[in-house]
């Protein structure tokens, strides 16, 4: 008689918006699956139907039941509220369903279950998807009380790891992996310079449009291409009407087809102000777009080896246009610089072997 399948419950907020969290937990659902795991996936008030990334059919996906009253009050006070009766309901989800392993993705969303779901503690798996430090400080001493009792926490940085690893020992650092892949960069014609990214504050897309104006002077044929979708949509237009720059910025919904935007690129721009290891960056190295990126506290730094990318110091906005002018005028620099990000992305960043960590992590925990 063979031994049932391992049950394994991948846990997101949301998956109606696209992002590298949502990805990831798409992604490594689907490949836990085809290993022979029974996989979940959880989220809040996202029917299979609203999914922005595709799951095989072999995969569960339940929502936890929507909000019945939005909390009333100040406005900290009712995301507080609201994020604290997510986590109870996700925990109850959770204790329903008994996985053998659960993956708890986000910060805010591993505490607040931790906090009602204690008990989960032993089978949980907590990866923050961003750097340590992040969230507020609340959010990290609660972190520093919970993290401590889980089974194991993933960081996908070096450079947190230590701090993760004092919390909790059993910490796993695996980075995350680009699906896109090519044997040659593309190296189009065209000045086009591509950021992806939420619009929210996090990822910084309004210093680059404040760069914007140099770079046009510089290299007037050089167009701005933006995929994404978020909050501040509105307000980043408005700053390029402003700027006088909105003839030359192109936004983008996103979108599915996303390697044909890496492929008709010159170049590729990280403006975030924080990130954990961003995917987008990932992508854009595997296909070989050469790429410039503000030093985060960590990610970009590790991405961006030594002739496959330029790293500028955090809010130097002169120097992110200067960069985005040097390869635009460049071609050789890029020609080089993307044929060196590919080979870089092979040797460092493997797909498999992110797969494989992933598996052999969440079949340790769920024995």
């Amino acid at each position: 008689m063979s031994a049932r399948p391992r049950r394994v419950m991948l846990v997101c907020e949301r998956l109606d918006i696209a992002g590298g969290v949502e990805r990831f937990v798409c992604e490594t659902a689907a490949d836990l699956a085809a290993a022979g795991m029974e996989v979940t996936v959880a989220t809040v008030d996202t029917p299979a139907a609203a999914l922005c990334y595709p799951l095989p059919p072999a995969v569960r996906v339940l929502a936890a039941d929507a909000l019945s009253a939005a909390p009333r009050g100040p406005r900290a006070w009712r995301l507080l509220r609201a994020q604290w009766r997510t986590g109870r309901r996700l925990a109850m989800l959770i204790r329903h369903e008994r996985p053998d392993a659960v993956v708890l993705n986000g910060l805010t969303t591993a505490c607040s279950v931790l906090f009602f779901g204690r008990d989960l503690a032993s089978r949980a798996i907590c990866c923050d998807h961003n750097h340590f430090c992040a969230r507020s400080m609340p959010w990290q001493w609660l972190r520093a009380l919970l993290y401590p009792r889980v089974a194991a926490v993933v960081s996908l940085t070096q450079a947190d790891a230590v701090r993760f690893a004092a919390l909790n020992p059993r910490t796993e650092v695996i980075h995350n992996a680009s699906a896109l892949r090519a044997d040659a960069p593309a190296m189009p014609a065209d000045s086009v310079v591509l950021a992806v990214g939420r619009h929210v504050a996090q990822k910084g897309l309004d210093r680059l449009l404040n760069a914007w104006p140099a770079v046009r002077a510089a290299v007037p044929s050089a167009r701005l291409r933006i995929v994404g979708d978020g909050p501040l949509q509105p307000v980043l237009r408005a700053q390029a009407q402003r700027l006088g720059i909105a003839d030359g910025v192109a936004w983008i919904a996103p979108t599915s087809a996303i390697e044909a935007q890496y492929r008709t690129a010159a170049v590729f721009v990280l403006p975030s102000r924080y990130e954990g290891m961003p995917l987008v960056l990932l992508e854009a190295q595997a296909l070989g777009v050469p790429s410039v990126a503000f030093d985060c506290p960590t990610g970009p730094a590790e991405i961006l080896g030594v002739g496959t990318g330029i790293l500028v110091a955090q809010d130097d906005v002169t120097a992110l246009a200067l960069a985005i002018v040097e390869l635009l005028q460049q071609r050789p620099l890029r020609e080089r610089f993307a044929h060196a990000a590919i080979q870089r992305s092979r040797e460092r960043f493997s797909l498999d072997e992110h797969r494989k960590c992933w598996r052999s992590l969440v079949a340790e925990v769920a024995q």
